[in-house]
């Protein structure tokens, strides 16, 4: 589902940027005609590179973008944040208190489980 949530966004930012593109050379074309030397046409023509150049950077951007909304969406839904009842932490617990001015103590290591599978049985023999 995610999969197709990311490539309905990059189509969408694709009909964008296709459009920025088409826009910029219908600009560019106007600046062109509307010069009165050949110096303004090589300006105009530079300036609409780089309108295109700027919609395809944006473009690459957006979708960089979805991609990095995916993999976040992946890692909440399969690491375990918000599963369970632990809370914001991922484990149940609150933040420790800041230690007082000048003193250091170790962190203990954060309670509850560290996985989401049973402990393995104990064997006897």
């Amino acid at each position: 589902m995610q999969a197709v949530k990311e490539k309905v966004k990059d189509a969408a930012s694709s009909a964008k940027a296709k459009a920025k593109e088409k826009q910029a050379k219908a600009e560019e074309k106007a600046e062109v005609a509307t010069a009165r030397s050949h110096a303004e046409r090589e300006l105009a023509h530079e300036r609409g590179k780089a309108r295109v150049a700027a919609a395809k950077m944006e473009l690459h951007q957006e979708k960089a973008l979805h991609r990095e909304e995916a993999i976040q969406h992946r890692l909440r839904k399969h690491h375990g944040v918000g599963h369970h009842g632990y809370g914001a932490a991922g484990m149940g617990t609150a933040a420790p208190a800041a230690p007082a001015a000048g003193t250091t103590t170790a962190v203990p290591p954060p309670a509850g489980p560290l996985h989401h599978h049973p402990p393995p049985a104990k064997h006897y023999y």
